[in-house]
């Protein structure tokens, strides 16, 4: 304790409260030594008890108080200094002057204050003592007790702190704040002021809701006071109308919580000024109509998406592109992820998400979506960000609609006429290209082998020309299905165009798949086809490449595939071959010739020769073949089966057929006028020259030009041209006949001539094919076949022309069956032009005479 004010006073006769009696003992023993129980009691309440005689300067402290100040348990006194020296320094004065206050006043004291312990800890004490006096009335012993009051204190600041902090709050808070009990405000922060256009906070207090809130918000304020306080459930958010005094109205946003207002319960309102927001929102909603109706006027839907309540609400086009009624409830919860497609999800909600983090400026992604009926809709879909929180976080988004499903259907449809053949269903040359390039990609990646199958079908032309082109499409069809089901699902099957077909085996780890495969596809296609009523049978030839032995891209290939095809085909058809080195020698040589071929009509390297056709009854020689030669300097003589084919494939077959077919004319009029007769020339026409784009000179207007009858030429076809025949070749065979030019047809009997065409195109020779006349005299059923076409053809009104007639025997046979023309070595060979003008000077009557030459 503090020392009291004044001079030491003398022994007292008297106290203002007396300790309990003492028999004896050390100067204040008597007052702790009471009964046990009080000492108990005071110990066990903490309490540390403590007394100083004014006269020793001695304060005596109980084990307790020796606790409190952090002394050994054994200290029982103090100086009058050290009890100074204890107290902090800052509370001493303050201690001092409240003891001499209480001394003069002669009254027990009551404080609060710190104290420093040996240890270091700040301790408050609550001290509470009183003044023993003698009977003049003068202080003799000051006793009293000490409580540790630390926590309490702690607490109490702790407590200030918080109030000062929500004061800070509520005072810089731009959200109005007020706290309302009985109907009146009993707080209210600046912000609330300034909402209620009022000078200041304390003009609002004691004042009630129907100051300021029109009767409707008053109402809604007094259900969510009823709800916090009597029922204890949460209120929800509420927007109140007030009234301020210049006589406008602000919209508040209101939250309320409850809360304890000096020891009552009462309910904190805070308030949020959202005028400006809804004026701004009821503008935008004005200038949303407009756009709306505007963006609807181009049969776009529109659709508003609230983040926060993840509620939708869609416009009447929008419902009508969804199949939905026009009129539905506003907002509603759409589950749109059972409405997009499963495969389109993944990106619509990508593009949901980059917009909504700010990743990308707006949300744009064409889907399918699922319409009322079930049906699947592409739509394209855009929307932005419209509305963000305080914490910059996006709360709602709008965004429009727009059905296209015919676009998509048309770029569909686009796609697969650039990429899908028509007829199968599976990819063209053009798709076939694209993914053997990016399966060769993925080989160079991965290291693996792929096989390119090279596949055309055998007798497919035949099958055309019989049954006709549906028919043939029919087979087509049924063969692009067993191709692929006999591959893996990884493999890709592909239609080149006509009866050419694909297939590229990928992921290769054992070439022995590839002859597996290859022998499965011709097996599968050399079964039966059924077509309508009838049964086709064609084969397959396949040519087979392989990367990257064969070549390093898709493009050598596909080449070496075909020249291997084209290798199975000669060697036999319905097999398979790989591609080899020496294909590619053939090639290139077949190319070199091609190109050689082109200069050989300008370098003048083509010649006729001519082979007599005599009548078989008094051996005149009435007409001539003409047969195409080919001289090159360097190469020497060419075959015509070498150089024939190369022309046909490379387009040269119109301007060479033109200038043979020039070539007889002048030779026919020639050794007509040399013969006095019309001297007959047969010029042999491929079917590659009926084709529509194999152009043709005017022979025609030719004939007319050297004033040559038509009756001068003859023109030799095959007889499988007469079969299901194009409408070019019906039309030129036509325009022949009313010319007065002859038709021949060539090799008969090897091919599938219908006799009614014989008839339709009034045929004019049928020439009995050299296979026949080799053999007729050793081979019955040869010459059964030879005397059948003669006695046929002249039923019909048809002369015949046997061919490669090289004996005697051979002329005699067919003489006596009635043939009427002959042709071959026995007669003579194919002989220049200069030659065959000589043979007709002479006009031997019997050549059969002499042994055939050569």
């Amino acid at each position: 304790m503090g020392k009291p004010s004044g001079k030491r006073l003398a022994k007292p006769a008297s106290f203002d409260a007396a300790p309990p009696a003492s028999t004896g003992g050390a100067p204040g023993e008597a007052w702790f030594s009471g009964p046990l129980t009080y000492q108990l009691a005071v110990e066990a309440a903490g309490f540390g008890t403590w007394h100083r005689r004014l006269d020793s300067d001695v304060v005596t402290i109980c084990p307790m108080m020796a606790r409190l100040l952090d002394l050994p348990a054994r200290t029982t006194s103090l100086s009058a200094d050290e009890w100074r020296q204890v107290i902090l320094a800052e509370d001493l004065p303050a201690v001092e002057s409240a003891v001499a206050a209480s001394v003069d006043a002669r009254c027990p004291f009551n404080l609060e204050y710190r104290v420093k312990t040996p240890r270091g800890r700040i301790v408050w004490l609550l001290v509470r003592g009183t003044f023993l006096r003698d009977e003049q009335g003068n202080p003799l012993q000051v006793t009293g007790v000490s409580v540790d009051i630390t926590e309490k204190k702690k607490a109490e600041e702790a407590a200030r702190a918080g109030e000062e902090r929500y004061r800070l709050l509520t005072d810089l808070n731009p959200d109005g704040i007020v706290v309302y009990q009985d109907r009146r405000y009993v707080y209210a922060n600046p912000a609330a002021a300034h909402i209620h256009q009022v000078a200041g906070a304390a003009e609002l207090i004691g004042r009630s809701g129907f100051d300021f809130f029109e009767p409707e918000a008053v109402k809604t304020i007094d259900e969510s006071v009823t709800l916090l306080l009597e029922q204890g459930l949460p209120a929800p958010l509420a927007t109140l109308r007030a009234r301020r005094p210049d006589g406008s109205v602000a919209h508040l946003q209101a939250t309320f919580g409850k809360v304890t207002w000096e020891g009552r319960p009462a309910v904190q309102i805070t308030v949020r000024d959202i005028t400006e927001h809804k004026r701004l929102r009821e503008k935008l909603r004005i200038t949303n109509e407009r756009l709306k109706l505007a963006v609807e006027g181009t049969g776009e839907g529109i659709w508003d998406w609230d983040l926060v309540t993840d509620t939708c609400s869609l416009s009447a086009n929008l419902r009508r592109i969804l199949g939905w009624e026009e009129k539905g409830p506003g907002p509603e919860r759409i589950s749109w992820r059972t409405l997009i497609h499963p495969d389109d999800f993944p990106n619509v909600d990508a593009a949901f998400r980059s917009c909504i983090k700010g990743d990308s400026p707006a949300y744009e992604c064409e889907f399918r979506i699922k319409a009322a009926d079930g049906q699947w809709k592409w739509v394209a879909g855009r929307g932005v960000v419209v509305e963000w929180n305080q914490r910059g976080n996006p709360t709602a988004m709008t965004g429009t609609i727009s059905d296209i499903t015919v676009r998509k259907k048309f770029e569909e449809q686009i796609w697969r006429y650039a990429n899908i053949d028509a007829l199968t269903g599976l990819p063209n040359r053009r798709m076939f290209r694209d993914r053997l390039d990016a399966e060769i990609r993925k080989a160079q990646r991965t290291s693996k082998e792929l096989a390119l199958l090279f596949l055309d079908m055998d007798g497919f032309k035949q099958v055309n020309d019989v049954f006709g082109h549906e028919s043939g499409d029919l087979l087509l069809l049924e063969a692009a299905h067993r191709i692929h089901g006999c591959v893996r699902e990884s493999d890709i099957v592909a239609r080149l165009g006509g009866d050419e077909f694909t297939v590229v085996l990928t992921n290769l780890d054992d070439l022995d798949h590839v002859e597996y495969l290859c022998r499965k596809v011709l097996d599968r296609l050399a079964e039966p086809f059924s077509i309508g009523a009838h049964y086709a049978y064609v084969t397959a030839s396949i040519g087979v490449a392989l990367y990257p032995m064969d070549g390093p891209g898709s493009e050598d290939l596909v080449r070496k595939a075909d020249q291997a095809m084209y290798a199975a085909k000669a060697a036999g058809k319905n097999q398979f071959s790989y591609f080899t080195e020496s294909m590619d020698e053939k090639a290139h040589a077949k190319l070199s010739l091609s190109t050689e071929l082109r200069q050989a009509i300008a370098k003048g390297q083509l010649f006729l020769h001519f082979q007599p056709v005599v009548h078989l009854r008094d051996g005149h020689i009435l007409k001539a073949e003409a047969l195409l030669r080919w001289r090159h300097p360097r190469l020497g003589m060419i075959e015509p089966s070498r150089f024939i084919p190369v022309a046909e494939e490379s387009g040269m077959m119109g301007p060479i057929g033109d200038w043979v077919f020039r070539e007889a004319a002048t030779c026919a009029k020639r050794w007509s006028e040399c013969t006095g007769t019309i001297f007959q020339i047969a010029v042999n026409k491929s079917p590659v020259q009926f084709m529509p784009r194999c152009l043709e000179s005017d022979w025609l207007g030719y004939l007319q030009e050297l004033e040559l009858p038509g009756e001068s030429l003859v023109i030799e076809i095959t007889e499988g041209m007469l079969l299901n025949p194009a409408p070019s070749v019906t039309s030129k065979l036509l325009q022949y006949r009313d010319a007065g030019i002859q038709v021949a047809i060539d090799d008969f009997g090897t091919g599938y001539s219908s006799m009614s065409y014989l008839h339709q195109f009034h045929i004019d020779y049928l020439k009995i094919d050299r296979s026949f006349v080799h053999d007729i005299a050793t081979n019955p059923v040869h010459r059964t076949i030879a005397e059948t076409i003669i006695v046929m053809a002249h039923k019909l009104g048809l002369s015949v022309i046997a061919e490669g007639i090289e004996t005697r025997t051979q002329k005699e046979i067919l003489q006596q069956a009635g043939c009427d023309y002959g042709q071959g070595f026995y007669f003579s060979h194919p002989v220049p032009e200069e030659q065959l003008t000589r043979m007709l000077a002479s006009r031997p009557t019997t050549p059969g005479h002499r042994d055939p030459p050569g």
